[in-house]
């Protein structure tokens, strides 16, 4: 999980926590309905002053959010190292396995 989606997965477990909608979220915070929905799926990242802004209408500190998504994110790295990714196998191929087309092209002789 990428830094932007723990992000946002903790913004919407707070939102959640608090009662609100996104709408309501969305009014606390004086931001549109679409940012926060951008921010809980990761596809945006906020600024340092909208973290407080959104923090203010969660009534919570900012320092409250990024130590949750400190946590997260240690989490999701203690996973990735325990259930690393299997390494990609090249996939190759030679030429000389192809055989030459025969068809002919219209209008040549």
């Amino acid at each position: 999980m990428e830094l932007a989606e723990i992000f946002g997965a903790v913004l919407r477990e707070h939102r959640m926590r608090a009662g609100l909608t996104q709408e309501q979220f969305a009014f606390e915070a004086d931001i549109r309905r679409t940012y926060v929905s951008m921010l809980e799926l990761g596809q945006h990242q906020p600024t340092l002053t909208m973290l407080f802004a959104l923090a203010g209408a969660l009534q919570c500190s900012p320092s409250d959010l990024l130590s949750e998504v400190e946590k997260q994110l240690a989490r999701a790295r203690r996973a990735r190292r325990r259930n690393p990714t299997p390494a990609r196998k090249r996939v190759t191929t030679s030429t000389g396995d192809l055989k030459p087309s025969r068809a002919r092209a219209k209008g040549r002789a």
